[in-house]
C-alpha cells in the first residue's frame, strides 16, 4: 500500500516535469536568464527581483530551490533500513492510511490539473492563458495544493522532524513564488485576472 502511493506519487511526478511543463515567470532560472518568450511586466515586486544582486539571487532563489527539490527525495529515507529511528512517533495503521490517501489524492489533484491545462492551451512557446473554470474555479493554484496535500500525506506515512519543518519551509517559499506569479497575472490579465481572484480563493481553503 505504502509503496504504491510512493511509486504512484513519484512516477506521476516525473511525467509531469518531463513532459508537462507549465511555464511560470516565477520559474528560479528566470530570474538569472530573462526568457524572451515571456511578455514584459513592469510590476514593481518582479523588476525589484530582477535587479538583485547575483548573490542575492543564490541565496533567496536558487537555495531555497535546492532545499525544495531536496525535500522532495526526502521520502525515500522511508525504506532506509534504520528510518524507524528518526520518526517522531510510531504511526497507527489509520494514520498511514491517511497519508496513503493524502498522497494518492494530492497526486491526482496535481496531475489532473497539469492535464487540464494542457487540454485547454498547448502552451506553446510558452504561451499563457487565464484558466477560471473546471479545478481552477475552485482554487488559483490546485496544482499546489496537490502538492501540498502529497507532502502532507507522506508526513503521516513517516513522521519525522524533517518532513513537517521541511513542509513549513515548501509552503512557506510557495507562498513567494505564488506572489510572483500573482503579479505577472495581474499585469497580463488585468481586470480579467483581479475579477477572478474575487471570486476564487488563492488555495482551496483559504
Amino acid at each position: 500500500m505504502i509503496l504504491f502511493a510512493f511509486l504512484f506519487g513519484y512516477v506521476t511526478l516525473v511525467i509531469e516535469l518531463v513532459f508537462f511543463h507549465v511555464p511560470s515567470v516565477a520559474n528560479t532560472s528566470n530570474f538569472f536568464v530573462k526568457n524572451k518568450n515571456y511578455p514584459k511586466v513592469e510590476s514593481a515586486l518582479i523588476q525589484t527581483i530582477y535587479r538583485w544582486p547575483f548573490i542575492k539571487k543564490i541565496m533567496v532563489l536558487l537555495i531555497p530551490t535546492i532545499l525544495v527539490n531536496s525535500y522532495f527525495l526526502f521520502s525515500f529515507f522511508y525504506f532506509y533500513p534504520m528510518a524507524d529511528s528518526f520518526q517522531i512517533f510510531k504511526p497507527a495503521y489509520g494514520l498511514q492510511l491517511l497519508g496513503v490517501l493524502f498522497v494518492l489524492l494530492g497526486r491526482g489533484i496535481t496531475f489532473g490539473s497539469m492535464l487540464y491545462i494542457r487540454k485547454e492551451n498547448k502552451q506553446k512557446n510558452d504561451s499563457f492563458k487565464l484558466h477560471t473554470k473546471g479545478i481552477f474555479k475552485y482554487s488559483r493554484n490546485p496544482g499546489l495544493d496537490g502538492m501540498f496535500l502529497f507532502f502532507i500525506g507522506f508526513g503521516l506515512i513517516f513522521p519525522t522532524y524533517i518532513s513537517w519543518i521541511g513542509l513549513i519551509g515548501y509552503f512557506i517559499y510557495m507562498l513567494f513564488r505564488v506572489r510572483i506569479e500573482e503579479e505577472f497575472l495581474k499585469e497580463l490579465f488585468k481586470q480579467e485576472y483581479t475579477d477572478y481572484c474575487l471570486k476564487t480563493k488563492r488555495f482551496l481553503l483559504f
